[in-house]
């Protein structure tokens, strides 16, 4: 079940579960792509199976035996050592506690009952915790609602095991495979949104149990999926099962209180995965949900999603005859030429830029022996995401990141402290295996450009050369209107190099944020092991946040390649989202088109006789044609066009070269405001 990274409107942000909040839920959520998924035995019926199968009971009664167990000791040490303790909240104040007694929803029922029913899941010392966890220790503690990014994972989460529950009742088993005209439909959804509502009405408390890993195997020897995360993904002696009604699984949690929790439940989608997306594994299907505590955020999310399904850019794409994908090159981008002409236009815009802000460009090689990706550290770590091939028995791969080629430009003579900062640009052709499963339209792809820069530079320099990044960035997006947000993220707790030399950075990305202007946000301990980086997400038109730009401080590839200065890198990534912004312009003689085009305008002829002029006119607004230009007699006679715009703005009539002049202004300008300027 996904529960998606789409907001709601009243909603300033949502995630999806990943494997950093669900690390063990691999039977509901796949990796990097948050869904819950099944094997299925049959199609779906209206009732539920009787009896249900063995290995429920068999798992049940394991279980029931464990916990009881596990409930004596804890109560066993709760009266041995149980001592008063002071948990501190986010204003400063401390609440009395009792070790392994007192939890979370007692103290929020203290402060008030009203809270307590709002909270989602509690955070102690930074980490989420069960809301009924009775707390162990001196601890800090928020009680988080649903408006936190945490806690919507937790509560989507929690959804996603009621969905488990609905399934198995129907008699769909994780360990068969779909038979080939077998699977989930959409005339299956209501039979189970209809049995998640019951468990939902019934508050089914989920409770929390460590279980050792030999004791597990056992418990889930029916699944082999199971079996399987245990064996390859389970490096401890002991790990954590959660248990709603008669379903028990393997997860790290936290949860909701109880399934009652969850006031909102919407089933949605379905599709076919493979298992770790890999396509030489099983097939599994998808199922995509939605949940909020709030039956009016639900109604919000469905208009939503009709809004973010007209704006869908691989739609925009067909409709505008922009590019296309094919089964032959997955992931790679067919561009049309109207696409191409989006596309080489978006690249001299950037270009230009570079040109102005002292950026040099070079142009690298696609190809390069194993042995500069052993050098970088991303052989050892980012292999199986290259395409490598052999030549003459040596290993070859296809360049996924500029970065070790451009140490390599660095590196090949001498360079002068006066040469600093270098600033090097390149718009190479970059490939990364993708897992087929992942691939979506121009956000996922195999074969890509990105502008990217980086730039070398001594200690002293970062905070100046960051600065001008974060303008560079600002120009950028203000020429297309985006809003952005920034976040600084810090060095992980496994960090490379000196503490100082961190501290340094650190505190010049501050200061460069601090002068840029712009609110930002800390993110501690999110930064690349091998330096800090600020990261740059850029809001489209219905109110998604994309990741887009990354300004990334690297202290060891210098070492790696033995540079002699600090280098950092900034990456600015070219989305293809972007094509849909500029569009062509149209006229209705051959000869006034081919004068636009070698102007450097992108421009369509309509010689359909079967439409009237209005019909046309209509025509090229409803595909989003900036200017439409009207030619008769009258302006072939005068050498003028009939100047009007998508939105019908009529600006009348001018000579053919005093339109071209005033959209190269235009076109300079870069104005957000074009068609009401000219």
């Amino acid at each position: 079940m996904l529960f998606e990274n789409t907001p709601t409107v009243p909603l300033t942000a949502q995630r999806r579960i990943s494997d950093e909040v669900l690390p063990l839920c691999r039977n509901y959520v796949l990796k990097n792509d948050s869904f819950f998924f099944l094997k299925l035995l049959t199609s779906l019926v209206s009732v539920q199976l009787s009896p249900p199968p063995q290995y429920i009971d068999e798992r049940l009664s394991l279980y029931t035996k464990l916990k009881a167990e596990h409930d004596a000791l804890i109560a066993e040490r709760a009266a041995k050592e149980s001592r008063p303790i002071k948990v501190t909240l986010p204003d400063g104040k401390v609440l009395e506690a009792e070790s392994w007694k007192t939890t979370p929803y007692q103290l929020a029922c203290g402060i008030s009952q009203g809270l307590a029913d709002n909270t989602v899941i509690a955070k102690v010392n930074n980490s989420v915790w069960d809301l009924d966890r009775p707390l162990e220790d001196n601890c800090s503690l928020q009680l988080l609602k649903f408006d936190d990014e945490e806690a919507q994972a937790v509560y989507w989460h929690s959804s996603a095991h009621i969905l488990g529950e609905a399934m198995e009742k129907v008699g769909f088993y994780y360990d068969m495979f779909l038979d080939d005209n077998e699977g989930v439909s959409s005339n299956d959804f209501p039979c189970l949104e209809n049995l998640c509502k019951k468990i939902i009405k019934e508050k089914q408390p989920f409770e929390r149990l460590e279980i050792k890993k030999e004791t597990l195997l056992e418990m889930f020897k029916y699944n082999k999926f199971k079996c399987r995360i245990l064996n390859e993904k389970v490096t401890t002696p002991t790990t954590t099962v959660y248990r709603c009604g008669p379903l028990i699984d393997l997860c790290r949690g936290p949860h909701v209180r109880h399934t009652g929790k969850i006031k909102a439940l919407k089933i949605h989608k379905n599709s076919s995965t493979y298992w770790e997306g890999k396509a030489d594994m099983e097939t599994l299907q998808r199922i995509y949900g939605i949940s909020f505590p709030d039956p009016k955020m639900l109604k919000e999310w469905e208009k939503f999603q009709e809004e973010a399904k007209n704006r869908d850019h691989r739609k925009l794409g067909r409709e505008q005859d922009l590019f296309f994908f094919h089964e032959l090159s997955p992931g790679s981008c067919f561009f049309l030429p109207k696409g191409a002409f989006i596309y080489n236009t978006l690249i001299e815009f950037i270009r230009s830029e570079y040109r102005n802000r002292g950026f040099q460009e070079v142009v690298t090689p696609n190809i390069y022996n194993s042995k500069l990706w052993v050098t970088s550290g991303h052989w050892q770590h980012y292999s199986e995401n290259m395409f490598s091939f052999e030549v003459e028995k040596e290993t070859f791969a296809l360049k996924p990141m500029n970065c070790p080629g451009h140490c390599l430009v660095f590196d090949h003579r001498p360079r002068s402290w006066r040469e600093l900062p270098l600033r090097m640009a390149d718009f190479g052709v970059l490939h990364r295996n993708e897992l087929s499963g992942a691939l979506t339209g121009l956000t996922r792809v195999r074969r890509f450009q990105q502008d990217d820069a980086h730039i070398f530079c001594s200690m002293d320099q970062i905070e100046e050369e960051i600065k001008g990044c974060l303008h560079f960035l600002r120009a950028v997006y203000d020429v297309f209107g985006f809003t952005f947000k920034l976040n600084l993220s810090t060095r992980p707790e496994k960090f490379l190099g000196e503490p100082e030399m961190w501290d340094q950075a650190e505190k010049q990305l501050e200061n460069s944020l601090n002068e840029f202007g712009e609110k930002w946000v800390l993110n501690p301990g999110d930064g690349a092991f091998y330096g800090p980086k600020i990261d740059i997400q850029i809001k489209d038109a219905i109110g998604r946040y994309h990741q887009c730009a990354t300004i990334q401080l690297d202290f060891q590839l210098p070492i790696r390649f033995n540079l002699a200065y600090v280098r950092w890198e900034k990456k600015q990534v070219f989305r293809h989202g972007h094509r849909n912004v500029l569009t062509s312009t149209e006229f209705p003689r051959i000869a006034v088109k081919q004068e636009f085009h070698s102007n450097g305008f992108m421009a369509d002829v309509d010689l359909d006789p079967s439409c009237t002029l209005n019909k046309k006119i209509r025509n090229a607004q409803l595909s989003q044609y900036n200017f439409i230009l009207v030619v008769g007699e009258k302006e072939k006679t005068s050498n003028t066009v009939n100047v009007r715009t998508r939105d019908n703005k009529v600006h009348g009539e001018c000579s053919v070269e005093e339109c071209i002049q005033r959209l190269k202004r235009l076109k300079a300008s870069r104005s957000r405001n074009a068609e009401e300027e000219f």
